[in-house]
């Protein structure tokens, strides 16, 4: 995998989390519990992304890279910076995301 093919991935990662904070946490949104990257709900979405990436990093170590046994270190790596960028998407901070008046 290459450059572009990392840049890629992270760009699926962040519309990912994008899309669940407009079409997800937005519709669910308590004004009493503001979200925050602490919340439950968010940790547990960040959590379940992560354990998605281990077994996408799993199949693009065997298919794509054809390595013979699970590179551990690839695997891992990959998926923590899978859910960092993922969670640039589902950040909760809505006024970085406001356009000015």
């Amino acid at each position: 995998m290459g450059f572009v093919s990392y840049v890629i991935l992270g760009a699926i990662a962040y519309a990912i989390g994008w899309a669940i904070h407009m079409h997800i946490l937005d519709k669910k949104y308590d004004p009493k519990v503001p979200y925050s990257f602490t919340h439950p709900l968010i940790l547990s979405y960040m959590a379940a992304f992560f354990v998605i990436m281990l077994i996408v990093s799993w199949l693009l170590g065997k298919l794509v890279l054809a390595h013979q046994t699970a590179d551990i270190a690839f695997i891992v790596v990959n998926s923590l910076v899978a859910t960092f960028v993922f969670s640039f998407g589902i950040n909760p901070d809505k006024s970085r995301f406001d356009v000015p008046d």
